[in-house]
């Protein structure tokens, strides 16, 4: 099993983080969904940089034979926004009110080459 260490993710991590994500959404959604469901689930799924700017998303990283490598990503958010990406419609910055509404997890992601491995269960213990 690959050792996994945990960081908060920063703005250099964007691309890194997208091309895991684009991964996760093309190969781990197709034993349940169609092609066409796929290319719709890009428009509401992916990075939101609102959450690295936040300091309340995290990458993984295993580490492999050919060292570190992104294994997955996501974290939580205390914002009104319930999902998507950046350009996603229903975006909110307002703060929720920790009284009476919950903070989300949001944009969980792991990368198919390393799944099954405790990657989620990492950002969520955290």
């Amino acid at each position: 099993m690959d050792k996994l260490g945990l960081r908060i993710a920063t703005l250099d991590d964007a691309d890194a983080i997208r091309t895991l994500q684009e991964r996760a959404i093309e190969q781990l959604q197709a034993a349940y969904l169609s092609t066409e469901q796929i290319e719709a689930s890009r428009l509401s799924m992916g990075l939101d940089t609102q959450l690295i700017r936040d300091r309340t998303y995290f990458c993984v990283f295993a580490q492999t034979e050919n060292g570190p490598a992104l294994a997955g990503c996501g974290g939580w958010s205390y914002r009104a926004t319930l999902y998507g990406n950046n350009a996603s419609s229903g975006r909110s910055p307002r703060p929720l009110a920790p009284q009476t509404e919950r903070a989300r997890i949001r944009a969980m992601f792991t990368d198919p080459d390393h799944t099954r491995r405790g990657v989620a269960r990492l950002i969520l213990d955290r």
